[in-house]
C-alpha cells in the first residue's frame, strides 16, 4: 500500500492529477485483464490527456466570451425541412478542412445558419 501511496505522490508531484485520481481503477482494470506494463501505462497516460484536453476546451470556451453555447443534437432538423440533416453532420465532421474546402451557410434569416456556426 505504500509504493500505492507513493506513485500517486509523484503523480501529483508531476502534475498528473486525473492520472493520479484513476490509479487504482486502472489497476484494478488491468489487474482483471491481465494487460502489460506498456498498456496498463498508455491507458493511465490517455486518461490524462482526455481529461486535460476536455480541461483545455472547458477554459477555451470560457475565455471565448460567446453568448451561448450550442451542439448539433440540440438543432430541430424538422423545424427546417429544407435542410439536409446529413449534409449538414457530415460538414460536422470538418472533413472539408483536409480538403482545403470552403463551406458557406446561405439563407434568409431565421433559418439556423448562427446555430450552425456556433455549434459544436
Amino acid at each position: 500500500m505504500i509504493e500505492l501511496e507513493q506513485a500517486r505522490q509523484r503523480l501529483e508531484e508531476l502534475g498528473l492529477g486525473q492520472a493520479a485520481q484513476s490509479l487504482d481503477a486502472k489497476l484494478e482494470a488491468a489487474s482483471r485483464s491481465q494487460s502489460t506494463y506498456l498498456s496498463f501505462l498508455n491507458d493511465l497516460l490517455d486518461a490524462e490527456i482526455q481529461d486535460r484536453q476536455r480541461r483545455n476546451v472547458e477554459v477555451r470556451m470560457k475565455l471565448s466570451h460567446l453568448p451561448y453555447r450550442r451542439t448539433l443534437n440540440e438543432f430541430d432538423f424538422s423545424f427546417q425541412p429544407g435542410i439536409d440533416e446529413r449534409l449538414i453532420r457530415e460538414l460536422a465532421a470538418l472533413t472539408f478542412v483536409g480538403r482545403q474546402e470552403n463551406v458557406l451557410f446561405l439563407g434568409p434569416p431565421g433559418v439556423g445558419k448562427t446555430h450552425f456556426v456556433f455549434c459544436k
